[in-house]
C-alpha cells in the first residue's frame, strides 16, 4: 500500500502551491491596466495566460492525487477533500476557463498584427532617419500610437476577466483554512455553509468593486495611474481589517473552548507536542445523547466484595530520589519508594484488597487498573489520605496500574507498575516456568527505561527453562523491541491468550501505547537479548544460561513487525463481520489546529469534535461495531475502558489468525480498523467520573450507557 503520510502530505501541500500559483496570474492581470504601452500590455497578457494555464495544470495534479488517495485508501480519506475543499477551487477555476482564459487569449493576440506593423513602421522610420543623419534619440522617441488607450484599459479591467482569478485565490484561501482548522468539514454543515456564504459574499464584493473600476478605466479621459503610496495604504488597510476580524474570531473561539471550573476535563492538554509524553485526546462518536437518557460510564466502583481478602497489597505514593542500577539518581514520584511501583501478582478468582496512601503528592492521586474489566474508583485521594480498593480478579493475563489523576504528569513521573493475574491452581497446567514482567517507560529525566533501568539488565536462566516475558508498554506511543537469540511465541495480547501460537523469529514487537505482549520461549544454551530495536547495545534484558554478559550478535537489518491479524489459528468467536450489530459508529480521526481550554494547539479530533462535546450512546447488552479511520499524520492509540474489543478487519481485510482481542489498539496513519464489543460494563456518569488527563494513553472512548426503561 502507498505511504499515506507522503500522499496526504503532498495533497495538503498542493493547496498552498495552488494558492501561490494562482496569486501570480491574478496580480499580473490586475497590473495590465497600468501598463503604459500596447507592446508591454500584450507581452504581459501572454505571460499571465501562461501562468493561468500553469495553475490549471497544478489543479489537475491535485485531482490526480485525490484519485490516488481514493484508490489507495478509500472514499473516507477523500470525502472531505472532494466534497468540502476542492469545490472552492474547482468552481472559480471553471469560470476562469470559460471567461478569463478566452479574454486573456484575445488580449494577448489583440492588435498583434497592428503591433507587428507598428514594429515594421518604426524600424523603417529608424532606417530613414539614420540615412538622413537624424539624431538617434529622435528615432527611439515614444510612439504615440503605441500608448495604451482607454479601450484597452477597459478590456483589461472588465469583471469577467479579473473576478474569476480573484475568486480562485479566495477559494484557495478558504480551502486551505478548512483543511487546517476543519478537516472533517462535511460532518459540520454549519461550517461548510458559512464558508460558502463567505465565498459568495466575497465574490459579490469583488464583482461590484471591479465593475466600478472597469467603468472608471474605460471612460476616464485624463486617467492617471494611482500612486504607489495610495495603493500601499489601501492594501495595509485591507490587511488590518482582516487581522481585526481574525482576532475577534480567535478570541471568541478561545472563550468558547474554555472548560468550566467544575469540569473534570479541566487541566487537560490536547496538544500533540507541548508535553513530550502521555498526551492524547479523549474522543468518541459525535452522536449526541438523547434528552431522555441518563449518563453512565464504565468507571464507577461497584459495591465492594465482602469477606476476608485472599491477597492484600499496600501502596504508598511519595516523591523521592531513586538510585538506578547504573548509579544515576533521578527525582521521581514513587510507589513504596520504587520506580516503577511494585509488581502486583495474584491468582484468578482471588479477592484482592489494595490500600493506597498518598503521603506527599499535593495534586492528589488515584489508581486505574489498565486493561482490567474491574471498574476503578474515581475518588481523588488527597495528600495525607488513604483509600482501599477491593475487587475479585476474574480475568487472567498481563495488566498494569497507573495513577488516574493528571496522567500526563503523574505517570511520567513514576506512579505506575505491573499487575499480573495468574491462572488459579486448578486450571494451571504444565511445568513451572520463569515468569518475568518487563515494563517499558520513558520520561524526561532517565529517558527510555525497562523496569526502571536505563542500562542493560542481566539474569541467569538455565538452559531448557521455559521463559515467559510479559512486556508492557507504559509510554504514550508505540515502541519496537527485538528478541534475539532464539525463536519465540506470542502467547497473549493485552491479557488474552492467543490460539495455537506458532514459532517466529526476527520480527519486531511493537505494542501500542498501554499495550501488552506476552512472549514465551525455551531458553537455549546461548545468550538471549530482549532490547529496544533502536538501541540494542546498552539497554534491555540479557538472559544467559551461565551468567556471562556476552551479548548476542546485533541485528542491523530492518525487520518486519509482528502482525497479530495474521498470527495463530482461528477459532469460533461470539460475533464477527456477518453479525447483526445493535449500533454502529464511524470514527474519523483527524489532526487540526484549534483552541482547547483557551489554548491554541495541534489537536486530534474524532468526527471533528473534542470532549466534552462527544459521547457514544449504548445500552447494556448492545453489540457495538466501531470503524476507526486514521486520517491524521500520527499514530493514534484507542483505549476502550472496561471492555475488550474484537478486531474484525484492518484496511478492509478480515483478520485471519487467532481472534484478536484487545483493549488498546494502535492505529497508524492511513489505517482503517473495524472492531466490535459487547456493552456489558455499565457504570456511573462519565461527566462526573472522567479523570483529568485520561488522554494519556490514547483515545479513550467515553461510553455512555442509557438507562433502560422499566
Amino acid at each position: 500500500m502507498a505511504d499515506f503520510e507522503v500522499l496526504a502530505g503532498i495533497h495538503q501541500g498542493l493547496f498552498l502551491v495552488l494558492l501561490i500559483v494562482m496569486l501570480l496570474p491574478t496580480m499580473m492581470a490586475n497590473q495590465l491596466v497600468f501598463l503604459p504601452t500596447k507592446r508591454a500590455f500584450i507581452s504581459s497578457a501572454r505571460i499571465t495566460l501562461c501562468f493561468s494555464w500553469s495553475a490549471l495544470f497544478v489543479f489537475a495534479g491535485h485531482l490526480v492525487m485525490t484519485w490516488v488517495l481514493f484508490e489507495s485508501f478509500g472514499w473516507l480519506y477523500i470525502k472531505d477533500k472532494l466534497l468540502g475543499f476542492l469545490p472552492f477551487i474547482f468552481v472559480p477555476l471553471l469560470c476562469c476557463l470559460l471567461s478569463t482564459f478566452p479574454r486573456l487569449w484575445e488580449l494577448a493576440g489583440k492588435g498583434s498584427r497592428e503591433s507587428r506593423q507598428s514594429l515594421v513602421d518604426t524600424e523603417y522610420t529608424r532606417i530613414l532617419l539614420h540615412v538622413k543623419n537624424v539624431r538617434h534619440a529622435k528615432a527611439i522617441s515614444p510612439n504615440l500610437d503605441d500608448t495604451l488607450d482607454a479601450e484597452s484599459r477597459g478590456d483589461a479591467s472588465c469583471p469577467e476577466l479579473l473576478v474569476p482569478l480573484q475568486a480562485s485565490v479566495l477559494g484557495c484561501l478558504i480551502a486551505l483554512f478548512l483543511q487546517v482548522f476543519f478537516p472533517a468539514v462535511t460532518l459540520e454543515p454549519s461550517i461548510l455553509f458559512l464558508a460558502w456564504g463567505v465565498f459568495l459574499a466575497g465574490v459579490s464584493l469583488l464583482w461590484i468593486r471591479q465593475s466600478w473600476k472597469h467603468q472608471y478605466h474605460s471612460t476616464a479621459e485624463n486617467w492617471v495611474k494611482p500612486r504607489r503610496l495610495h495603493r500601499f495604504i489601501r492594501f495595509a488597510a485591507f490587511l488590518l481589517m482582516t487581522a481585526f476580524i481574525a482576532t475577534i474570531w480567535g478570541n471568541q473561539a478561545m472563550l468558547a473552548s474554555r472548560l468550566s471550573d467544575h469540569s473534570p476535563l479541566r487541566g487537560q492538554n490536547q496538544d500533540d507536542h507541548a508535553l513530550p509524553d502521555f498526551v492524547f485526546p479523549i474522543t468518541a462518536s459525535a452522536q449526541s445523547m438523547p434528552s431522555t437518557g441518563i449518563l453512565g460510564s464504565v468507571d464507577e466502583s461497584t459495591e465492594p466484595n465482602k469477606g476476608k481478602p485472599d491477597r492484600t497489597f499496600s501502596l504508598s505514593a511519595q516523591k523521592t530520589s531513586v538510585r538506578q542500577v547504573s548509579g544515576k539518581t533521578v527525582e521521581a514520584w514513587t510507589l513504596n519508594g520504587q520506580y516503577p511501583g511494585p509488581e502486583l501478582r495474584m491468582k484468578q478468582g482471588e479477592l484482592v484488597e489494595i490500600t493506597l496512601e498518598n503521603k506527599d503528592i499535593s495534586e492528589g492521586i488515584d489508581i486505574h487498573w489498565h486493561g482490567m474489566q474491574t471498574p476503578a474508583s474515581d475518588n481523588r485521594i488527597a495528600k495525607g489520605e488513604k483509600s482501599v480498593y477491593r475487587f475479585r480478579a476474574e480475568q487472567t493475563g498481563t495488566y498494569w496500574y497507573h495513577s488516574h489523576q493528571q496522567i500526563p504528569g503523574q505517570v511520567v513521573n513514576g506512579l505506575f507498575g505491573a499487575l499480573v493475574i495468574e491462572p488459579s491452581e486448578a486450571t494451571a497446567t504444565g511445568a513451572p516456568i520463569r515468569d518475568i514482567a518487563m515494563i517499558h517507560h520513558k520520561d524526561d529525566k532517565a529517558g527510555a527505561t525497562l523496569n526502571g533501568s536505563h542500562t542493560r539488565m542481566h539474569k541467569t536462566i538455565a538452559s531448557g527453562t521455559t521463559v515467559r516475558l510479559r512486556f508492557i508498554n507504559a509510554e504514550n506511543a508505540p515502541v519496537s523491541y527485538l528478541l534475539q537469540g532464539t525463536p519465540f511465541q506470542v502467547v497473549a495480547i493485552d491479557g488474552t491468550e492467543v490460539n495455537e501460537p506458532n514459532l517466529i523469529a526476527n520480527q519486531a514487537l511493537q505494542p501500542g501505547a498501554g499495550g501488552r505482549y506476552d512472549i514465551q520461549f525455551t531458553m537455549p544454551n546461548r545468550p538471549v537479548l530482549f532490547a529496544p530495536a533502536a538501541n540494542q547495545h546498552d539497554k534491555g534484558l540479557l538472559l544467559s544460561p551461565d551468567g556471562s554478559e556476552d551479548a548476542v550478535p546485533f541485528i542491523d537489518a530492518e525487520l518486519s513487525v509482528f502482525d497479530p491479524a495474521r498470527y495463530g489459528s482461528p477459532i469460533a468467536t461470539p460475533f464477527d463481520l456477518s453479525s447483526h450489530f445493535d449500533r454502529e459508529y464511524q470514527l474519523l480521526i483527524d489532526g487540526q489546529y484549534g483552541f482547547y481550554n483557551g489554548q491554541f494547539e495541534r489537536l486530534s479530533t474524532v468526527n471533528g469534535d473534542l470532549l466534552p462535546d462527544t459521547r457514544m450512546i449504548l445500552e447494556e447488552g448492545d453489540l457495538i461495531k466501531l470503524t476507526f479511520v486514521n486520517r491524521s499524520f500520527k499514530d493514534q492509540s484507542i483505549y476502550l475502558h472496561g471492555h475488550h474489543m474484537l478486531i474484525l478487519s484492518r484496511d478492509g481485510k478480515k483478520v485471519t489468525g487467532s481472534p484478536w482481542w484487545t483493549d488498546t489498539l494502535q492505529i497508524a496513519p492511513g489505517e482503517t480498523y473495524e472492531v466490535a464489543f459487547r456493552a456489558n460494563n455499565p457504570g456511573a456518569s462519565m461527566e462526573e467520573s472522567l479523570p483529568k488527563g485520561e488522554t494519556a494513553f490514547g483515545m479513550a472512548i467515553p461510553l455512555v450507557y442509557e438507562e433502560q426503561q422499566q
